[in-house]
């Protein structure tokens, strides 16, 4: 949850309002689409709502734990433990092969059977004869496949997904968003999603707009 979410920078000695006032909710199992042009403030609304960055001024609470109160260690924790990501440009560790990859995040949550769940994932995307690939092995839209396996094998309470078919073609992104929520279906987590692909969007259970940082 957000309320009156706001994000102000100063630039050569001029304020810009980057995200004016937001509130929104999206509950577990739910999901919420944010479009917008580019420059809207989208991708810095995710980063503010993961703990990634601060507000300016504002609220936000996941799981009634306000992350706005709180220090930068206490944010890293509750990220660990509440919140997985799928990165536009896949943010795959090239040293790792795809199931390290995906092992690597359920190992920091401190669980023993990363194997097997990371394995379970990589199946639930169709990718189970990629294991021992590494992401310079793979395509872009097999890179995409990892990285959603990787944000729903850690189970997390809220998982960001930032532009997740803007790098792919007109058919992997269909597969893209058919893996998505597919896997979302089967979760219980909440699911935020940036961006600008109006068919993606029209799959959530709710849609803002954000234009020059306000929602419309």
């Amino acid at each position: 949850e957000a309320r009156n979410l706001s994000k102000k920078v100063i630039f050569n000695d001029q304020e810009i309002v980057i995200l004016d006032d937001i509130d929104l909710e999206v509950s577990a199992s739910s999901s919420l689409a944010v479009i917008g042009p580019s420059g809207s403030g989208k991708s810095t609304l995710l980063g503010i709502l993961a703990g990634l960055d601060s507000p300016s001024s504002g609220e936000i609470f996941i799981n009634k734990k306000p992350l706005h109160n709180l220090s930068e260690d206490a944010r890293a924790k509750i990220r660990k433990d509440s919140v997985a990501f799928v990165f536009q440009n896949f943010e795959l560790l090239a040293g790792l092969n795809a199931l390290e990859n995906v092992m690597l995040p359920i190992e920091l949550k401190g669980k023993k059977n990363a194997k097997d769940i990371a394995e379970n994932y990589l199946e639930k995307v169709g990718m189970q004869n990629r294991l021992t690939h590494y992401p310079q092995q793979l395509s872009g839209g097999e890179q995409q496949r990892v990285a959603i396996a990787r944000a729903f094998a850690c189970e997390a309470d809220v998982l960001f997904c930032d532009e997740p078919t803007g790098n792919l073609d007109s058919s992997n992104s269909e597969l893209i968003a058919n893996l998505i929520f597919d896997t979302f279906m089967e979760s219980s987590s909440a699911l935020v999603i940036v961006t600008h692909d109006i068919s993606l969007a029209s799959r959530c259970d709710q849609k803002i707009e954000l234009v020059d940082g306000k929602v419309l």
